[in-house]
Order: structure tokens, then sequence, then C-alpha cells
């Protein structure tokens, strides 16, 4: 076998995954691609407008269907046609002959059947046999026929066209100049393939591939059938990597005519790469409608249908699992979220741990330094807590004295109300219980008596309540000292005493006076009203 070290390559280094990687690389630059063939077409359509000379006309519309040929077949078929009419212009019927078996072919291409058999039959078939275009006028029929017997569903058509294929491919090699032209050497390959010969098909190949440029569009056409006679071979692999250069040349080339692609995206479907078959079917699609021809939208569209329905599919299963992942990962941040805040807080832990341990070494020293100064406070305390002891015991003698005072005075009242009693002496009776002066004097002994009592023990209760209020609304007391009812009844609240009814009772008055005191009193305090008795009850704490 030969092999053509350029082109050939060996199994052993095939990468695919890299060559779908060059034509997904590629199919991002299809704007240039494109761009560079229609600077091409722009420039021979001027040279076809600033000519009125039938040859150079013949030339740039040849030129412009040569372009147009794999990129859009129905300007492709317009420009042959105007050579068509250039060839009779200038009475040359072989050239119009040559450009009738283009238009005939380029409609075979485009499934345009019936009109290459119309084209074909006008065409002189004497004179054609006679003339440079005896192989192009059987190759055309050998390509139409086979075109039909592989779209053919009837059985019958089908054989019959295949005949006609094999009858009109025999005439081809009588007609061809040397046995190593191309399109000598492709008819013989496609007997080979017809015959069920990949081996044999594969050698011819091979001769072709010495014959092309890599990169070339000849060379996308020489990789495709290499590409059929490697499937028809089993050899999966290399089948997949010359349907890929293939591709990648019609891309590189900017051809619209993308029999490859779709080729290769059925294939990829078939490998359970539904994602990039979806590009690749999208990208032929897109492509077959720019060549616009019905022959491949009917091609891709089955294929086209099948990968679009696999992709969504796909992307059902995909976004299920994503949302399984999405779960996952969500419990999985909450986990770490846990575990982060919980190493950043024994960290920090460990961080002040560290900070305390450095400083209490320091903190040592100077309790050392501070102890012998505790002790003297200490000693300075005792001498304050045996002070107030003996304060404390002074004032609840004096409460034992006053009770035990009330005691002998109701006793004595007692004593009187029955010697009145017994002498019957009810005016003096009535007049002695009657007086409320005795019960004046017995409460402002008591209030003097309270009031010394709770100023002795919170001597600054005065100004430290006054320091709640609003300046306007403190309280100044008599020059005597005593307190008023206003810092009486405040002065209960800090003893404990909250109740209102009993404040009324200690202090004889209404609850609904007492409420109104405390109400008017709370309305002037700095800060909120609702907090200033508690504010009150730790005054001197």
């Amino acid at each position: 076998m030969l092999l053509p070290c350029a082109n050939v390559t060996a199994l052993a280094t095939i990468n695919l995954e890299q060559e779908y990687i060059k034509l997904d690389k590629a199919i991002e630059q299809t704007d240039r691609y494109v761009e560079n063939r229609e600077k091409r077409i722009n420039t021979y359509r001027t040279a076809l407008g600033a000519t009125d000379d039938n040859k150079v006309q013949y030339e740039m519309c040849r030129n412009l269907f040569e372009e147009y040929r794999s990129f859009i077949s129905d300007s492709a078929i317009f420009y042959i046609g105007r050579c068509i009419s250039l060839a009779e212009r200038m009475n040359d019927l072989v050239l119009a002959d040559e450009c009738q078996l283009l238009l005939a072919f380029q409609c075979t291409e485009s499934g345009m059947y019936l009109e290459a058999k119309d084209i074909l039959k006008s065409i002189d078939e004497q004179r054609i046999k006679s003339s440079r275009n005896s192989r192009r006028y059987y190759s055309t029929l050998a390509h139409l026929y086979r075109e039909l017997g592989y779209y053919s569903r009837v059985p019958s058509l089908q054989a019959l066209y295949y005949a006609k294929q094999d009858e009109y491919s025999r005439l081809i090699d009588t007609a061809f100049v040397s046995a190593n032209d191309d399109e000598a050497l492709q008819m013989k390959e496609l007997e080979r393939f017809v015959a069920g010969d990949p081996k044999g098909a594969l050698r011819y190949s091979d001769m072709r591939m010495e014959k092309v440029k890599k990169g070339s569009h000849e060379y996308a056409i020489v990789a495709f059938y290499r590409y059929l006679d490697y499937a028809q071979l089993g050899d999966s692999v290399q089948a997949r990597y010359w349907v890929t250069q293939s591709a990648l040349s019609d891309v590189e080339n900017a051809v619209m005519d993308q029999g490859a692609m779709w080729e290769l995206a059925n294939l990829l479907m078939g490998d359970g790469d539904i994602g990039r078959a979806y590009r690749y079917i999208r990208f032929a699609w897109q492509c077959a409608n720019k060549f616009n021809t019905l022959k491949r939208n009917n091609q891709i569209s089955p294929v086209m249908t099948a990968i679009s329905d696999n992709y969504e599919a796909s992307l059902q299963r995909a976004n299920r699992l994503l949302l399984v992942l999405a779960i996952v990962s969500s419990l999985l941040a909450g986990l770490f979220l846990v575990i982060l805040f919980y190493s950043n807080s024994q960290r920090k832990k460990l961080a002040i741990a560290r900070n305390e341990l450095s400083t209490s070494n320091m903190q040592l020293e100077q309790l050392n330094a501070q102890l012998s100064d505790l002790n003297s406070q200490l000693h300075e305390t005792n001498l304050k807590l045996n002070e107030s002891n003996r304060v404390k015991d002074e004032y609840v003698g004096r409460f034992i004295h006053l009770c035990s005072f009330y005691i002998d005075r109701l006793d004595e009242m007692r004593k009187r109300v029955n010697k009145m009693v017994k002498s019957r002496d009810l005016n003096a009776l009535q007049q002695f219980t009657g007086d409320s002066v005795l019960r004046d004097k017995n409460l402002t002994e008591l209030y003097e008596m309270f009031d010394s009592t709770f100023l002795h023990l919170f001597p600054n209760f005065v100004n430290d309540f006054n320091a709640l209020l609003r300046p306007e609304c403190r309280i100044t007391l008599p020059e005597q000292g005593g307190l008023n009812t206003d810092i009486r009844i405040f002065a209960l609240i800090r003893l404990g005493i909250e109740d209102s009814s009993r404040i009324a009772e200690f202090l004889h008055y209404s609850v609904n006076t007492i409420y109104n005191y405390r109400a008017k009193i709370k309305n002037g305090a700095i800060g909120d009203r609702n907090t200033f008795e508690a504010s009150v009850k730790s005054i001197g704490m």
C-alpha cells in the first residue's frame, strides 16, 4: 500500500479530542473564512462589470461559478448559465458543452435530479463523445445515477439506477487520458467501495492523497471518501479522524455544502457526545440554508431532529443533575461555613487566651503590687463596715425606741379613755378622740424620723434623684433638711415599696394622688420615663 507521509496519519498518533478542538476553533473563525471568499467574489464581480470582452467575461463568470459552487448553489447555477451563453456567443460549442456538464453536475449536487437529466439529454452525445468532454460527460451521468440510487427508496428503481451507474463508470475508463488522473482514481476507489473492498478503495485513496494539498477543498473531498472507506472497513477511529479533517477543510474554505459536518454530528450523537453533535448539526444547518439546496436540508433535518431531541433530553438530565449538585453544594457550603465559623471562633478564643496569658504575668506583677494596697484598703473597709454596722444598729435602735414610745403613748391614751368612760364624761371623751392635733403630731414625728433615717442611709439621694430630672423639673427641699412628699414617694420606691396603695397608706394619701405624683415626676425625666423608677432604685448602689 502506498503511504503518503504528509497526509496519512498513523492510528497510534490520532487524538480525536484534539481534532475536535481544532474544528471548534475553525468554526469560531467562520466569519473570517466567509469574508475571505466574499472578497474574492467581489473582486471577480468588479472585473466582470468592468469589461465587454466575451473571453474575459467568460473567465470571470467561470471563476465566480467555482467560488459559488460549494458556497451558494443558486449563484453557482446562475454564473455557469452565463458561461454557457458566453461560450455560445463565442461559437465555442465544446466549451458550451463543458459548461452544460458542470451545470448538470451542480444540479445533481443540489438534488435537482430531473433538471440534471434534462440538461444531459439536451447535449449532442455524438459531438461530446469525440471531444475532451467525454469523460466529464460519463462521470456526470455516473454521478447522477449514483445519487438517484443512493436516495431512492424503490428497490427496482434503485437497482436500475446502480446498473446505469456501473454502465457509465465502465465507459469512463475509455475516456480518461491518464490512469493516474484524480477523477479516474476516484472512480476506481468508488468501484472498490461499491464492491465491498475497502482496503482496495484505500489504495486508490492513498494515491489521491498524494496529489492534493492539505487543507484545500480537494483535500476535503478526498478525506470524505477516505472516511467512507474506513467506515466500511470498521475502523471507527480512522473514520472519525478523516471525516473531521474533511469538515475542518470545508470550514476553512468557507464551504457551505457541509456533507462531512452532518456526518460527523451523526457519529458524535451515536458516541453520546450530544452537546458537540448539537453544535455541529446547527452549524451544518446554517451552512445548508446559505447553500440553499433541498438535498442537504433533507439530509440534515432528520439528523438535526434526532440530535435536538437527544440534546434536549441531555439538557434535562443535566439540569436535574445540576439541581442535585446545587443542593449538595449548598449543604456542603453550609457545613463549611459552620466549620469555618467554629474554627474562627476557636482561633479567636485561642488568640484571646494567648493574649490573656501574656498579660497575666504583667497583671500578676501588678496584683502583687496592689496586694499591699488592698490589704490597707481592706483594713479601711473593715473600719467603714464597722461604722456602717454601728449606724444601722443605731437606726434599728431608733425604730425600736419609737415603737416603744408609741406603745407607751397608746397605753396612756387607753388609760385616759378608760377613765373618761368610767366617769361617763362623754364630752371630754368626744373632744379627746375628735382632736386631730395628736395624730398630726405623731405623723410629723414619724416622717421626721423616716427622713432623718433615710438621709443617713442615702445622704446623696436628693442630688442623685435630681440628676435624673430635667433642670426645670428638679425638686428643692425646705431649708430645715426634711423630705417633701415627692421625695418621700421615691424614697419608699428606693427601699423596695413600689405598690401605690402601700405608699398611700404610709403617707396617708389616696392611691390616685400617689399615682398622679409618680406620673408628674416621671414626665420630667431626662431619659425614658418607663425606666425612670428602675434608675431610682439603683441610686446609692
